[in-house]
């Protein structure tokens, strides 16, 4: 499964961030999925590195992990704070999301 180009792993991701915002903030569901496409799209470069890096052996998958959830506090989502959601919900959504990055490219060895 090391083989899945890029493009590929985006749209994936790109869903499931979609259906995450739709389950898990059903009453703020478009703010949630703008603010994950947001999220991912920031993030595009260092998936792109961390995926390399992770099939080559550079890194393992317990670096991996702490390297995206490293970057939690770096990314804001502006649109669900704007909309009033608790600032407890936002970082679980954004852990969530993290989470998933994480987990689909560890599934990538």
């Amino acid at each position: 499964m090391g083989n899945i180009d890029l493009q590929t792993l985006f749209t994936s991701l790109k869903d499931e961030v979609s259906a995450l915002a739709i389950s898990s903030l059903k009453q703020y569901k478009n703010e949630a999925t703008a603010d994950g496409l947001k999220l991912l799209d920031t993030l595009k470069t260092d998936i792109e590195n961390w995926k390399n890096e992770l099939l080559k052996g550079e890194i393992s998958v317990e670096d991996l992990e702490f390297l995206v959830l490293g970057k939690k506090e770096l990314i804001e989502m502006n649109t669900l704070k704007q909309v009033g959601l608790a600032k407890i919900k936002i970082d679980e959504f954004k852990n969530n999301i993290l989470k998933l990055i994480a987990n689909k490219l560890a599934a990538l060895l």
